[in-house]
């Protein structure tokens, strides 16, 4: 049984998912650091999935653009080289997003989203990346002991907005063949939705885009953007890049952009990862690639490796302080217990396993935890933020849209309804920072209670409504 004290430091070296990633890398292409001023006529700010894969599809729209795409440290060091590695569309919101954008849009909307599995395994499989791309499927199951599961409604509402199917529910012993934990009861089935080692993915985008003629820097962080008479000029260290249109593409770091202060929450998701065990494995019958997710509000999410190991994280992190990505997003060991404590309840048949590593990164949620995608500064600036830690898929549906948007294109891609939707507003800090710390830690509370088959206390519950009071959709 691994001691609190035996599990690893988060925040020592990157994330396992990106070393995994470098040392398969042959060979590495140089992008160095930018020196001197350049001209562009496109500049990407963030070399993560939604800066690459717009790059890439502004590329296949308009061959002959200049892009120049800056990114801080290297391609994918960020959530893009961190997540779990869940590619899925939107299937189960579909009904959240009935209410907001009408039947018609929302069914526009999923469709394009649902686009993302497809459609990545077979950029994978055209550009030679291998990306462990696994299409089988996403179980959520309910491994709380008492409650009943939240998926029931769902199903009904998807029937009647014309997508039965999307959801299979999914009776116990069904999900006893998928993966055999006590801690698990019924469940939902999505099969449109896949699996991806993160970090290949990232890299490999990054190899393309080089091969095609992008023109990445990385060690160049942005530190002004400025308008000028005709474009945009992008300050970095040692140079600047002047474009006619920029893509703001920084993920969590946008909620210490200004104006998107008030906009986007930073939050903290840790993952810890097991030593290779494919005899238990398959012991559990959990050889089928399925990602998996549990019923939780601080949801964990768990899925297997190539060589048999059990990635397992959740979004037990803090909240940052004023946009601030510092290390309470990647060196927390108080959430890495935590995360390991939910690993415990749900595979108690797997207390001696070592854990070998441990990481964690910043999400950024928006009030309904959907994307905000959009321009400023009268169309010269474009962004794409807000993905709520689950942005593998949606960050190429965001690419997709701002590459449309960039070439001026009639498509009905580029004219999806949650383009232009502003978020609301996030209460000022230190409110923001408060909130969320109080709400978090009832969040937990509330999980912790219905995992041991309890109801968790009047003030818990209370505090755990106050963002859908609010207005805010903070829950999954």
């Amino acid at each position: 049984m691994a001691a609190q004290s035996q599990l690893p430091l988060p925040g020592l070296r990157r994330a396992w998912w990106l070393r995994e990633a470098l040392a398969a890398e042959q060979p590495t292409i140089l992008a160095p650091s930018l020196f001197g001023d350049v001209r562009a006529d496109v500049a990407i700010i963030g070399g993560g999935y939604t800066g690459m894969w717009t790059a890439w599809f502004l590329g296949e729209r308009a061959p002959g653009t200049r892009i120049v795409l800056l990114e801080a440290d290297i391609c994918g060091g960020g959530p893009s080289g961190r997540n779990g590695g869940f590619l899925h569309g939107w299937w189960e919101y579909l009904p959240y997003l009935a209410k907001h954008y009408g039947r018609e849009g929302a069914l526009q909307i999923a469709q394009e989203a649902d686009e993302v599995v497809g459609g990545i395994g077979t950029w994978c499989r055209r550009n030679g990346v291998d990306a462990w791309f696994e299409p089988h499927g996403y179980l959520r199951v309910n491994a709380f002991p008492r409650e009943p599961d939240d998926w029931g409604r769902s199903r009904m509402e998807l029937e009647q907005l014309g997508a039965g199917g999307t959801l299979r529910a999914v009776n116990h012993d069904e999900v006893q063949r998928i993966c055999a934990s006590p801690a698990f009861g019924n469940g939902v089935f999505m099969p449109s939705a896949a699996t991806v080692q993160p970090a290949r993915l990232a890299r490999g985008l990054r190899r393309a885009l080089l091969q095609r003629g992008v023109e990445i820097h990385e060690a160049t962080p942005v530190q002004r953007l400025e308008r000028t008479p005709t474009g945009m000029r992008l300050r970095t260290p040692r140079g600047s890049v002047t474009a006619d249109r920029v893509v703001l593409a920084v993920n969590a770091w946008a909620a210490g952009w200004p104006g998107f202060r008030t906009r986007v929450l930073a939050w903290g998701s840790y993952m810890i990862l097991t030593e290779p065990i494919p005899d238990r494995l398959e012991a559990l019958g959990w050889t089928g690639g399925e990602a998996i997710a549990d019923s939780r509000f601080t949801i964990s999410y768990f899925r297997t490796t190539r060589d048999g190991r059990i990635a397992f994280g959740a979004g037990v992190g803090a909240a940052g302080f004023d946009g601030r990505i510092g290390p309470v997003f990647t060196s927390d060991a108080r959430a890495i217990a935590r995360v390991y404590a939910n690993f415990r309840n749900l595979f108690p048949m797997l207390a001696d396993v070592r854990i070998e590593d441990a990481w964690g990164g910043p999400i950024d949620i928006s009030a309904d935890r959907f994307p905000e995608i959009g321009t400023r500064h009268g169309g010269r600036v474009l962004y794409a933020h807000g993905f709520a830690g689950n942005g593998v898929g949606p960050a190429r549906l965001a690419g997709r849209i701002l590459a449309a948007r960039l070439v001026g294109s009639s498509e009905a891609i580029g004219r999806l309804p949650l383009f232009g939707h502003r978020q609301r507003f996030l209460p000022p800090e230190p409110f923001r920072y408060l909130g969320a710390r109080a709400i978090r830690e009832a969040l937990i509370r509330s999980d912790d209670a219905l995992d041991a088959g309890r109801r968790p206390g009047l003030l818990t519950r209370l505090v755990t409504f106050v963002p859908s009071l609010l207005g805010y959709r903070f829950r999954h």
